[in-house]
């Protein structure tokens, strides 16, 4: 018996020690012990607890933020880490070696991936952050994500011919996969605290839909004359929804005057307003909240919006020239992928390269794909691995570098002129950059979606035409993580053969390398995933392209455009899984 068949079996003698990698404070100093791994005990499950072992881990730009930031980490609440050092570690493949005795539903040589935003008891606790993530080579699961406020939050692998690499990295590609699957309300929400704001209205407004199903627990009329008032009402007579007139158009104030500064669920204004009252009623929406614009004109209005609310707190921007305004919370609320232009910027990296895959695989098909980077080595990985993809279905897959262009206008004129001068159907912005966030909404056609997937922060603000969300129907939506359902939806393709996440694979890494492949990953210096093999020791990190000269028995098992298969991890776990397994 080979060491990979006994490893597979996971019939092992566990060690009273083992390796972990551990975040100390700020900094990539502070990542290990001088750039090693340290030794831990290798504790015995309590009753409630199941030992694994972690076989596969993907590095993620999220740990580097861990590392950046430190305890003034969001996710880690001001803990302490000198005394309490985190392990990180999210995108994980494991086996189960040992339950406690209240777990014997989950037995030994199993195999499971975590949702890492683990709920406990209404407290977020994430893995990888608070909890013990997979950059240790056993670990403890305990109640926090068994018994969790969503179940358990390990989701098991039922085919085992995936290999550890394909669903480790389930985890990236469910967040991918979420950005297509966001949804908003289709109406005003229920028992919820609104606003309606009169501006310049030019026409009688129809009340009756909007308020057909739903009603407001409490709304805020700012502004409103008294015929508006009068029809308003009239649709809410037979309603206990607490109505309050006031002429005090201060956004701010009447946030924390009337919803304790939670943020109004429904902001309508009716009619042009200034600037101001647009930016503030964006900044002062509740989580999923959405601002309905019923202007009047179809004048351009640049405004100020915070992208990382539309990214973490899911705002809606939404609008319409006609009397009902009811009618934009019907308008455009599917974001699926979908059009025959789709148009990627900053798309090298590899979260963009699964982008460009789902693109490529979409259906129907697209026409035209255009897919921008500032590097032309990630163009160049973008172009090997997915031309021939592309030929093959009759794509136009067109890539540029906007570096390489003397001014921005004769970029965005190249990228005008390749969807023939018309504008787009499907954006995704993958910088966390205003600028470049601001260029993506400049190529939005009607009922267009820019999908801002980069992660921006609260408070990076765009200036951005509000008007095409009335004129166009254009939605600019944004999202972070996934939910347990979200990755179920991706391991069930990956187990399918549906979605090759392998493709995603740039290189990959013995344990004490570790540090080295997290730097790697905060520089951007691989153009795609890193790949962690924990109980492989001794293997320095290693780019899939150097391993023709390095390892070519390795490199024999790669597959088309030299991706990574199952059939090569499997040949690197022969060659270099650690001796307790001979």
């Amino acid at each position: 018996m080979d060491k990979l068949t006994r490893y597979k079996k996971a019939n092992e003698e566990v060690p009273k020690k083992c390796l972990a990698w551990r975040i100390y404070g700020k900094g990539m100093e502070n990542f290990g012990d001088n750039k090693k791994p340290t030794e831990i005990p290798v504790n015995e499950p309590g009753n409630d607890e199941l030992l694994v072992r972690n076989d596969a881990v993907g590095l993620c730009f999220s740990d580097t933020k861990i590392i950046k930031l430190g305890e003034d980490h969001p996710r880690l609440r001001g803990r302490d880490i000198k005394k309490e050092p985190v392990i990180p570690g999210h995108e994980v493949a494991l086996t189960v070696i040992k339950a406690g005795k209240n777990r014997k539903q989950y037995k030994p040589g199993s195999r499971y991936i975590v949702q890492a935003d683990v709920y406990y008891k209404g407290v977020g606790i994430a893995y990888g952050y608070l909890l013990p993530g997979g950059l240790s080579q056993y670990g403890i699961i305990g109640k926090e994500i068994l018994d969790g406020d969503e179940g358990s939050y390990l989701l098991p692998i039922k085919n085992e011919n995936t290999s550890y690499s394909e669903v480790a990295l389930v985890e990236p590609w469910a967040c991918v996969i979420a950005s297509y699957r966001i949804k908003h309300r289709r109406g005003i929400k229920n028992q919820g605290k609104m606003l309606i704001l009169e501006g310049q209205a030019s026409k009688n407004y129809r009340w009756e839909k909007l308020f057909s199903n739903n009603k407001p627990e409490k709304l805020v009329l700012s502004r409103v004359k008294s015929q508006m008032q009068k029809s308003i009402e009239e649709s809410l007579k037979n309603s206990n929804t607490e109505i309050i007139k006031v002429e005090d158009d201060d956004i701010a104030s009447l946030c924390n005057r009337y919803t304790d500064g939670a943020g109004f669920d429904d902001i309508i204004i009716i009619g042009d307003v200034e600037d101001e009252i647009i930016v503030s009623s964006g900044r002062n929406l509740a989580p999923y909240g959405i601002l309905n614009y019923m202007c009047n004109s179809e004048s351009k209005q640049v405004v100020e919006i915070d992208a990382g609310k539309i990214h973490y707190d899911r705002i809606l921007f939404i609008g319409s020239l006609g009397d009902d305004p009811s009618t934009p919370y019907e308008s455009n609320p599917e974001y699926s992928l979908r059009g025959n232009s789709i148009l990627l910027l900053g798309a090298g990296g590899p979260m963009g390269q699964m982008h460009i895959q789902l693109a490529l695989d979409n259906k129907p098909l697209p026409e035209l794909v255009v897919v921008t980077d500032i590097s032309n080595e990630r163009l160049q990985t973008v172009k090997q691995k997915f031309s021939r993809v592309a030929d093959q279905k009759g794509i136009n897959l067109q890539l540029l570098n906007p570096a390489e262009f003397s001014n921005p206008d004769d970029y965005h004129k190249k990228i005008s002129e390749l969807n023939n001068g018309k504008e787009y159907d499907y954006v995704i912005c993958l910088a966390a950059i205003p600028p470049v966030i601001e260029e993506a909404s400049m190529f939005l056609g009607d009922k267009a979606v820019l999908n801002i997937f980069a992660g921006v922060s609260k408070g990076t603000i765009v200036k951005l035409n509000i008007k095409d969300v009335a004129t166009k129907s254009v939605r600019y939506i944004g999202s972070s993580g996934s939910t347990i359902e979200d990755m179920q939806i991706t391991l069930k393709k990956v187990e399918a053969g549906e979605l090759n996440t392998n493709n995603s694979v740039a290189g990959v890494c013995g344990f004490k390398d570790v540090w080295n492949g997290m730097e790697a990953v905060r520089t951007g210096s691989f153009p795609g995933k890193i790949v962690v093999y924990p109980h492989i020791e001794n293997l320095p990190l290693t780019s899939i392209k150097e391993l023709k000269k390095k390892y070519p028995k390795i490199a024999a098992q790669l597959g088309d455009n030299d991706a990574w298969t199952k059939e090569a991890e499997e040949e690197l776990l022969r060659e270099f899984l650690s001796d307790r397994w001979a």
